[in-house]
This record gives C-alpha cells, sequence and structure tokens, in this order.
C-alpha cells in the first residue's frame, strides 16, 4: 500500500506551468530531419539535454548518426532491481505545405486549452510530460527503490535508429519494463499491431505506347498484385476476425510506380513497375506465414503473367521474348506486441490512471509501431504505449494537444513510477 502522503508528495510536485513551457520550448525547435533544408533532431536533443542537466540528472548524449542524437537521462532514485523506462521521440514529421496551417507549425500557440504546433501531440507534449514527472519525482522527496532511465530518442518516425542505437549501446539491459510515451488519448495501450512492409519489383520491356507488342507492358502484373493483396487482407479479415484492442489486420499497397524510376510519359509504356504494401498484423497472424504468402504472390503473378502473354501472342500469330519477372523484397518486419495485464507496469498505469482522473481506465492497442517495438521484441521488455492526445490528429495540419490533459498526462506518468518503484511493489 503506498502511504497517501507521498501520493499528494508526488502530484504537488507537478507543475503544470513547467509542463506547458517546456512543451513550447520544445515544438519552437524545427526538429524534422531534412538534410537539404538543415534541420534535424540536434537542437532538440540538446535543449532536452541542458533542461535535464538543470535538474540535477544524470544526462548522456549518444550521436546516432550525424545531426541526430539519442539522449539518455537517468534518475538513481534508490537501491532497487527495478528500472523503469520512460521513452519519447525528439523528430517530428513535416509540417508540409505552411500555407494550410491556421497556427505556425512551430509557433506553440495556446488558444484556450489548445497548444497547436508540429510535435505538441506527436510527441513533444508527452516528452516534456515524462521529464517534468521525473522531475517531479526527484523534487518530491520520496523514497523509490530502483532507477528512472529517460529515453530521448531520435528517428521514431522513419526507421527508429534511435531506440535501436539505444539497445546496441546496452542501455536496454538494466530496463525492466518501459513507458511509450505517445499520445494514446489518455488509453492504457498493452498491445501494438506489427507491420510487414515489401517491395514487388516487376520487369518487363520498355517500348512506344503506338506500338506496345515490341514491349512487355508490366501493367498487367501489376493490376494482379493489387488484387491478390486485396484478396490476402479479405482471407485474414475473415479467418482471424477483428482483435479486440488492435481491431482487422490490413495489406494496404501505398505506391505503384510505373516507370519505377524516372518521369512517366503518356506514350512510353514502362518496362519497370513497383508496388508497396503496407501490411499491418494483430498477434494472431505469423510474419513467417505471411512472408511465405507474399512470395508465393510473387511467383505466382510472375507464373500467370507470362502465361497470358504467350496466349495472346499465340492468338495474334507472335513471338515475342516473354520473360518479365516479379520479384519481392522484404522492408520491414516488426512483429505485434503484447503485455499481459497482469504486469507490473499494466498494474501501475492502471493505479496511476485511476488515482489521477477517477476513472475507470480504457484499455486499447495501438495501430502503428512505436520504439516500444524493438524494446519488446529484442530485449523482452514489457511496455504500455500511452500519454495526452486525441491520436487521429499526429501528422496532420493544426496539430494540436489539450493542455489540461498534458498536465493530468505527467502526473499519471509520476504515479507509476512511483507504483512500480515503491519499495513494497518492487519487492
Amino acid at each position: 500500500m503506498i502511504p497517501h502522503e507521498n501520493i499528494e508528495k508526488v502530484l504537488s510536485a507537478v507543475d503544470p506551468d513547467e509542463v506547458v513551457n517546456l512543451t513550447a520550448s520544445l515544438v519552437k525547435i524545427n526538429s524534422v530531419y531534412d538534410p537539404a533544408d538543415g534541420t534535424s533532431e540536434q537542437a532538440a536533443a540538446e535543449f532536452a539535454a541542458r533542461w535535464a542537466q538543470a535538474q540535477g540528472f544524470q544526462v548522456e548524449m549518444d550521436e546516432v548518426a550525424p545531426g541526430r542524437p539519442n539522449v539518455v537521462v537517468t534518475h538513481a532514485a534508490g537501491p532497487g532491481r527495478r528500472t523503469l523506462m520512460f521513452e519519447g521521440h525528439t523528430d517530428v514529421v513535416t509540417p508540409g505545405d505552411v500555407s494550410q496551417w491556421t497556427y505556425d507549425p512551430f509557433g506553440a500557440q495556446i488558444v484556450g486549452r489548445r497548444m497547436y504546433g508540429r510535435g505538441t501531440n506527436d510527441t513533444k507534449g508527452n516528452l516534456a510530460a515524462m521529464l517534468a514527472a521525473m522531475t517531479a519525482l526527484k523534487r518530491s522527496g520520496v523514497r523509490l527503490s530502483g532507477t528512472i532511465v529517460g529515453g530521448v530518442l531520435c528517428d521514431e518516425e522513419d526507421q527508429m535508429l534511435g531506440v535501436q542505437d539505444f539497445i546496441r549501446r546496452g542501455h536496454a539491459d538494466r530496463v525492466t519494463a518501459a513507458v511509450i510515451c505517445e499520445p494514446q488519448d489518455g488509453m492504457i495501450c498493452t498491445s501494438q499491431k506489427g507491420a510487414v512492409r515489401a517491395r514487388f519489383a516487376v520487369a518487363g520491356k520498355m517500348s512506344h505506347g503506338a506500338m506496345p507488342l515490341a514491349g512487355l507492358n508490366t501493367a498487367p502484373a501489376v493490376a494482379d498484385l493489387i488484387r491478390e493483396l486485396h484478396a490476402l487482407e479479405c482471407a485474414a479479415v475473415k479467418d482471424l476476425g477483428r482483435d479486440p484492442h488492435l481491431g482487422w489486420p490490413s495489406f494496404t499497397p501505398t505506391v505503384v510506380q510505373a516507370p519505377a524510376g524516372g518521369a512517366a510519359q503518356l506514350n512510353v509504356m514502362p518496362g519497370e513497375a513497383r508496388v508497396l504494401v503496407d501490411i499491418r498484423t494483430i498477434p494472431a497472424q505469423s510474419h513467417a506465414d505471411i512472408t511465405a504468402a507474399l512470395r508465393r504472390l510473387a511467383a505466382d503473378v510472375q507464373t500467370r503473367t507470362r502465361a497470358h502473354y504467350c496466349d495472346y501472342d499465340h492468338l495474334l500469330g507472335l513471338e515475342r521474348c516473354r520473360d518479365l519477372t516479379v520479384g519481392l523484397d522484404i522492408l520491414t518486419d516488426r512483429p505485434c506486441t503484447r503485455t499481459s495485464p497482469d504486469d507490473p507496469v499494466v498494474l501501475a498505469a492502471d493505479w496511476a490512471t485511476r488515482t489521477v482522473d477517477g476513472r475507470e481506465p480504457v484499455y486499447g492497442g495501438v495501430p502503428g509501431a512505436t520504439d516500444g517495438t524493438f524494446l519488446w521484441a529484442v530485449k523482452h521488455i514489457p511496455i504500455v504505449t500511452m500519454g495526452a492526445g486525441d491520436r487521429e490528429v499526429p501528422h496532420q495540419k493544426d496539430e494540436w494537444v489539450d493542455l489540461d490533459q498534458l498536465v493530468a498526462t505527467a502526473k499519471i506518468y509520476a504515479l507509476i513510477a512511483l507504483h512500480y518503484l515503491t519499495a513494497e511493489a518492487a519487492a
């Protein structure tokens, strides 16, 4: 049982102005990774490091790639075997066409109880909340049993190089549980969808659009691939159904390139084409089986397309080179994650949410992957993903976060650590 006075000490140590001001400072730093424009996570990481050092934390900065550092913030709260990690990322996606925004994407403008700007929601607001929570625990003076690590990581929005570097350097070896600080509108998310991303490459023969019989058109193979990907999705939906937290599995063709490179022209039949597919999985699916199905699909489409050309040439009395090929590359293979509802970090998140919000927690799943995917898959660290912000707002224009929810999130983060690292709970 956690003493009521300790709960009050921690909650009163969370400074709402500190949460809001820290969020605004981070949002005002353009941390889109864009070498052509000269922006990266560097300035945001340096700011976070200086801020954490000023609070008296141990701070380490690791260069993951040029201009792309991780910051590791450590609070040795007391002797104990448990280490709780809070993880947030410094990179944000492009604002796109700034003229379409009502507010300056890097202005951190407050209107009512909302702050607008790129990263307010995903996830600089939650990054600020986690740092403020760590600070509140430190200044509260409450004795804890164990260590808190704040992972301020780069490149979550693309290849997740930051968390992979964090693991490679051994920082994750001591972590026994992690809170992934992402916008989930206050839900406790104990699972995440997996991702298999693949590229089909179709090679035919380029020719003039007025003389298509002089070449091999890639379009029939592309059409067949898209049709069969939809059939794979339908079969998965029918056979596996809807996961209660993650929803439906999906096989989504996202990019069709014909030609595969260079400018497309109306009077040129491209000799190469690409189809990219983004597959999102639920725990009932096997990624090995999906990969095998994609390889069979590539081989089957190749066989069918070649047979089509043989039949067509026979009809026309022609003989052409019919060696059209369909290849497959697997670009990404990230597994689903699922943490037991009885895991100590989930119990801590449940208790903290009830204590701060005074309500029954809502459980859910993350429709995409996060840095937590690697912590769970590579190091088998139990994770929960939770934070402030409507989860349909990320990557949109006029991104925003509710400031009251953000302050409440900082309090929830602080109480998660209090519960997880209280001597009685960690014994």
